[in-house]
C-alpha cells in the first residue's frame, strides 16, 4: 500500500519542475512614526503566495499571479491594508500601517478561546493553515484536534474538549446553531466535517468559559463565519482520488451568489488501497453534498446572507462483528442545513441581528444492530434568534439576546415485532445579557447572565459567567467562571424523558504570550458535573451522575523560527473522573486519554520550490477499559496511540494547485479499546479482540483548478 502511494507520488513529481513565469513583489512596511514594522504578514488575497517582514520591515516575494491583485498587509494592533493594484505594478512599495488605539474591541477576555482569525488573530489564513497542515487532511474537525484542550479523537473522529464527550461541543454557522455537524460514516471509520474550512473567512474555537451568549454545551462551542461578501466572480473544478467537484461565485457590486458541488465514492479508494476489504462492500460508501450561498451587502454596515447545505450519503456493505454472526448494513442518510441572518447597525450606533436556521437528519439503516432489524431516525430543528449590542461609552459596552429552540425527534425501531416508536417533541428558549467594564487601562471584566427555559423536564435555570483580563506589555493574564447546561442525548431521554439537564461548574485560569510571530498560551481548568444520566438498577436512567474533569494546557507557535519554517507545539493533561451511564462507581471514562501532545513542522517556499511542506507527530497516552477478567471496573488501559502525518501542497500552476497527504504514514495500528465475547470460553476465560479503525492510513491526491480567473482556485475541498 505505501508503494502504491509513492508511485502515485512520483507520477506527478514533474509537476514542480512546471514553474510559470514570476514577478516579484516587494516593499517596506513602516508604522505612523517612520519605523519599521517586523514580522507584518503580506499575502495575495485568494492565493497561498505570501511572506512575513523582515527585521528592517522589508518584504519580497515571487508571485506567478498577473492582471491586477490585491496585496493584504495586517499586524495584530494595526489596521489592516488592502492594496488593489496590477501585479506588474507590486514593487518597492512603502506600506504605512497605522496603530489601533487600545479600547474594548481589540482586547478581550481570552481565556478559554482561541481564535484564529479575528480581532485578535493568531492565524492570518486560516483555511490555508487548515489545508495545509499534516494529520488534518483539510478537514476543520481533525486540524481543531491538533490544539491544546483536544483529546485524541476515537474511532468516530468527533471532537473530545477537556474531558468532555463529543455530545459536549457544538458548532454555529454565523451565530446560528448547527444540528448536524459531522457527515456520515461507515463503523470504525472517523467522520468528517459536512463543512470545507474555505467555506469561512473565521474561525473562533472556544475550548471552556465561552460567553453567555452560547449554551447546550459543556466543553466548547466552535463558531464559524462565512464572509460578508465575495468581490470577484470565479469558477473551479476540484479533482481527488476519492471525489469530483465544482463550483463557482458570481459577484455583483453589492451581492454574490456561490455555489458547490462534490461527488465522492470510495469504490476505487478501497480496491487500490484496501482490496481485502473489497469483497466486504457490495454497494461502496457515496455522497452527494450542495452547497449554496447568497450575500447581499446594502450598506457598509448591513448584511443579509442565506447559508444551504444538503447531502445524501449511502452504502451496502457486509458488517463483521468481533464475536456474533455477520450481517448485511444497508445504510442511507439526508442531511440539510439552511440558515438565514440580518446584521445592520442603527444610526444610533445600535447593532442589531437576527438571524433563523432549520436543521434536519434523516437516517435509514437495515441491519443496524442484528440482522433482520430497521432502524429509522428523524431529527430536526429550528433556531430563532435576536440579538443587540452597543458601545456605550469607551469603558463599557453591553450585548443583550433572545433564541429559542424547536426541536423534534423521531425513531422507529423494529426486529419481528411491533416497532420501538419514541418521540421527543419538546424546546428551549434563552435569553443574556453580557457587559463589558474597562475597570482600568489594561484591566477588562466581563460579566453575563443566561436565562434558560427548557419545556420537556419544565426546567428553569440561572447560568451566570464572569470574566477578567489584565494586559502586562505582550502578556494577557485572564481567569473566568461559569455555570453551563446542556439536555441530556435523545438515547437517554426517550427512555425518561424527565432527565435533568446536565451542569457543569467551569473555572479556568490562563496566561497568553504573543509578539513576532511567537505565541504561547498556558491554561488551567476545572469542571465540575452534575445531574448526568445514570443507569441505576430497577430505575433505569435517573440524573444522579455526576463527575469532574481537571487539566493543564500548553501550546508554543513560532512561525519564523528559520526562513520558510514554522512549528506548533501542544500538550495537553487531563484528569477526569465520572459515575455516569453504566459506570457503577467514579472512573475515567473509556473516551479520555490523559496525555496528548502534537508537534506539528511545516516548511513553506514558493519562490524556488512553489511547495508548502508539513509532518505531524501524534502522541496519546492509553484509554481505559473495562476487563471482566480482572478485577475492579475500568481497570485496564490500552497501548499509547501513535500517529506520523505529512501533506505536501504544490503550486504547479498560477491555474493549479496540487494536494497530496498521507496519515499514519508508518501504519501503527492503534488500539482504542476492546471486544469481550459475553460468555466465557471453557476455560473461563471471556476472549477479546481490539477496537481497530478499519482503515488506519488515509491517502488523498487532489488537484484544484481555476477556471477563468488568473490565480489558484480557492479550493472548497482541500
Amino acid at each position: 500500500m505505501k508503494t502504491r502511494f509513492i508511485l502515485i507520488i512520483g507520477l506527478f513529481f514533474w509537476q514542480l519542475q512546471a514553474f510559470t513565469q514570476t514577478r516579484e513583489i516587494s516593499g517596506r512596511v513602516i508604522d505612523e512614526q517612520g519605523n519599521p514594522v517586523t514580522y507584518a504578514n503580506i499575502w495575495l488575497e485568494n492565493s497561498v503566495e505570501g511572506t512575513s517582514s523582515d527585521n528592517e520591515g522589508f518584504f519580497r516575494f515571487n508571485s506567478s499571479a498577473t492582471g491586477e491583485g490585491c496585496l493584504i498587509v495586517s499586524m495584530i494592533g494595526y489596521h489592516e491594508v488592502r492594496l488593489q493594484a496590477p501585479i506588474k505594478e507590486m514593487h518597492d512599495l512603502q506600506i504605512l500601517l497605522r496603530e489601533i488605539p487600545l479600547n474594548l474591541d481589540e482586547v478581550v477576555v481570552q481565556a478559554g478561546s482561541f481564535i484564529l482569525k479575528g480581532t485578535s488573530t493568531v492565524d492570518r489564513k486560516s483555511a490555508v493553515d487548515v489545508a495545509t497542515t499534516a494529520g488534518s487532511e483539510g478537514d476543520l474537525i481533525k486540524a481543531l484536534s491538533l490544539l491544546p484542550g483536544a483529546q485524541a479523537t476515537g474511532t468516530d473522529g468527533r471532537l473530545l474538549i477537556r474531558g468532555g464527550d463529543s455530545s459536549e461541543s457544538q458548532t454555529y454557522i454565523d451565530d446560528m446553531h448547527v444540528l448536524s455537524p459531522y457527515g456520515a460514516t461507515f463503523p470504525y471509520q472517523q467522520a468528517r466535517s459536512r463543512y470545507s474550512p474555505f467555506f469561512f473567512s473565521g474561525v473562533n474555537f472556544s475550548m471552556g468559559g465561552f460567553t453567555s451568549e452560547y449554551s447546550q454545551s459543556l466543553s466548547s462551542v466552535l463558531p464559524l463565519y462565512t464572509r460578508d461578501e465575495a468581490k470577484d466572480s470565479k469558477t473551479g473544478v476540484s479533482l481527488m482520488n476519492v471525489s469530483l467537484g465544482g463550483g463557482g461565485t458570481k459577484a455583483w457590486e453589492k451581492a454574490s451568489l456561490s455555489f458547490n458541488g462534490d461527488y465522492t465514492n470510495m469504490d476505487s479508494y478501497v480496491r487500490l488501497f484496501y482490496p481485502e476489504q473489497a469483497k466486504q462492500w457490495y454497494r461502496p460508501f457515496h455522497s452527494l453534498a450542495l452547497q449554496k450561498q447568497f450575500r447581499y451587502s446594502p450598506g457598509e454596515h448591513t448584511h443579509f446572507k442565506t447559508f444551504f447545505t444538503f447531502d445524501r450519503s449511502a452504502f451496502n456493505r457486509l458488517e463483521r462483528p468481533a464475536f456474533g454472526e455477520s450481517r448485511e448494513m444497508d445504510f442511507n442518510e439526508n442531511n440539510l442545513y439552511l440558515n438565514s441572518t440580518y446584521r445592520t447597525r442603527s444610526k444610533s450606533g445600535m447593532n442589531w441581528f437576527i438571524g433563523a436556521a432549520f436543521g434536519w437528519n434523516r437516517r435509514r439503516i437495515a441491519g443496524a444492530e442484528i440482522a433482520g432489524d430497521k432502524l429509522s431516525e428523524s431529527e430536526s430543528e429550528l433556531h430563532l434568534k435576536v440579538k443587540m449590542g452597543k458601545r456605550i461609552s469607551r469603558l463599557f459596552k453591553m450585548d443583550a439576546g433572545a433564541e429559542s429552540f424547536l426541536k423534534q425527534y423521531e425513531m422507529d425501531y423494529t426486529i419481528l415485532a411491533p416497532p420501538l416508536s419514541p418521540r421527543l417533541n419538546h424546546h428551549i428558549s434563552g435569553i443574556y445579557f453580557s457587559g463589558d467594564f474597562n475597570l482600568l487601562e489594561n484591566l477588562l471584566l466581563n460579566t453575563s447572565v443566561r436565562g434558560e427555559y427548557t419545556s420537556l423536564n419544565d426546567d428553569i435555570a440561572l447560568l451566570p459567567r464572569l470574566a477578567l483580563s489584565y494586559k502586562l506589555n505582550d502578556f494577557i493574564f485572564s481567569g473566568v467562571a461559569g455555570r453551563y447546561q446542556q439536555m441530556t442525548g435523545n438515547d437517554y431521554l426517550i427512555r425518561n424523558g424527565a432527565l435533568s439537564n446536565e451542569r457543569n461548574l467551569q473555572y479556568l485560569l490562563g496566561i497568553y504570550y504573543q509578539k513576532d510571530e511567537k505565541i504561547f498560551r498556558a491554561e488551567a481548568y476545572h469542571k465540575d458535573y452534575e445531574r448526568l444520566p445514570l443507569r441505576q438498577q430497577q430505575l433505569g436512567y435517573t440524573s444522579e451522575g455526576e463527575g469532574y474533569s481537571r487539566g493543564v494546557d500548553l501550546f508554543y507557535n513560532d512561525r519564523m523560527f528559520l526562513k520558510h519554517w514554522d512549528y506548533m507545539v501542544a500538550y495537553t493533561f487531563n484528569d477526569s473522573r465520572r459515575r455516569y451511564l453504566h459506570y457503577p462507581v467514579p472512573v475515567q471514562p473509556h473516551y479520555v486519554t490523559r496525555h496528548n501532545a502534537s508537534v506539528s513542522v511545516r516548511y513553506t517556499n514558493f519562490d524556488r520550490l512553489r511547495s508548502m511542506i508539513s509532518i505531524t507527530q501524534r502522541y496519546a497516552s492509553g484509554r481505559p477499559y473495562h476487563d471482566p477478567n480482572g478485577e475492579g471496573f475500568m481497570s485496564g488501559c490500552t497501548p499509547q496511540l501513535h500517529t506520523t502525518d505529512v501533506s505536501w501542497t504544490i503550486l504547479a500552476h498560477k491555474k493549479l494547485i496540487i494536494y497530496l497527504s498521507a496519515s499514519n504514514i508508518f501504519g501503527r495500528k492503534n488500539i482504542y479499546g476492546y471486544h469481550y465475547n459475553s460468555t466465557p470460553n471453557n476455560a473461563g476465560i471471556y476472549e477479546r479482540k481490539p477496537i481497530l479503525l478499519e482503515q488506519p492510513q488515509n491517502f488523498y491526491v487532489g488537484f484544484f483548478l481555476t477556471l477563468g480567473k488568473n490565480v489558484a482556485y480557492e479550493a472548497t475541498h482541500f
